[in-house]
């Protein structure tokens, strides 16, 4: 669902708060920012979850008592700064305004299941088999979510959990340029279910699917780093926040920070 008034207001001090100089990103008037890892932390402290802290597909899980067992669900966060977002109000008038996610970078394992498919590197310079490409790079999106659930699940202490696949979700979280030192946020939902598109094509050196309107829905840089984008549009998405921005407190230098704590 979307977040009430109360839980948005929380995100944006959480996210706030590590403008005081304990935000990883550095903000050219001397503040800081949260990093992706401590963006993953701001949404598991609100929706009461756990961060996975590693590599795991998801970056927290929420687990929950239901139907005899432990229900869990999973957030892949990503996120990331677009410019477009200053235009966000106007935009919103054209549905064609998307998300821009980074779902997976690992070169090694995605041709080590284009081999199983006798898919190879030539196929893909010569522009050959883009529909096989395409259902491949998905299938692997499908196992490595589906391997890392099952890692959870056989965990010690977890064999009465199960996954809920259709309450776990991508969270989108776009950031703005600064405009007078501050950003634009938008946070959006989207399913880890993703969706077929209307078409696999190369362009250049990339595998795309496009949508049914022709637009760029998936992007794929297979020779040269294997990142694996995801643009869905934001008019398609489950849930979301509208623009807000978060309060900024007087930054805090170390020195001054380990003589609050400590003392001199």
């Amino acid at each position: 669902r979307d977040p009430k008034p109360g839980e948005l207001s929380l995100l944006q001090k959480f996210l706030g708060s590590y403008r005081d100089g304990s935000g990883n990103n550095r903000e050219d008037d001397g503040s800081s920012r949260a990093d992706s890892r401590q963006i993953e932390r701001c949404f598991a402290e609100l929706l009461h979850g756990r961060t996975t802290e590693n590599k795991f597909f998801y970056d927290f899980v929420v687990e929950s008592n239901e139907s005899g067992g432990i229900a869990v669900r999973g957030p892949s966060i990503k996120s990331k700064e677009v410019r477009t977002l200053l235009n966000y109000k106007q935009a919103l008038k054209r549905p064609a305004m998307r998300a821009h996610l980074e779902l997976s970078n690992s070169s090694a394992k995605d041709w080590a299941l284009c081999r199983e498919y006798d898919l190879s590197e030539d196929d893909f310079r010569d522009h050959k088999k883009a529909n096989n490409f395409g259902n491949v790079i998905l299938l692997r999106q499908i196992s490595e979510r589906q391997i890392s659930e099952q890692k959870y699940l056989e965990a010690p202490g977890s064999t009465t959990k199960f996954f809920i696949a259709e309450d776990c979700v991508y969270i989108s979280v776009l950031y703005s340029p600064p405009v007078n030192r501050e950003r634009s946020w938008l946070v959006s939902s989207f399913s880890v279910l993703l969706p077929i598109p209307a078409q696999w094509c190369f362009l250049g050196s990339r595998l795309v699917g496009k949508d049914s309107d022709g637009g760029t829905l998936y992007e794929w840089y297979a020779l040269s780093g294997s990142q694996f984008k995801y643009y869905p549009k934001l008019s398609s998405r489950l849930h979301g926040t509208g623009l807000f921005k978060v309060p900024s407190p007087a930054p805090e230098a170390l020195r001054a920070k380990v003589s609050r704590l400590f003392g001199d």
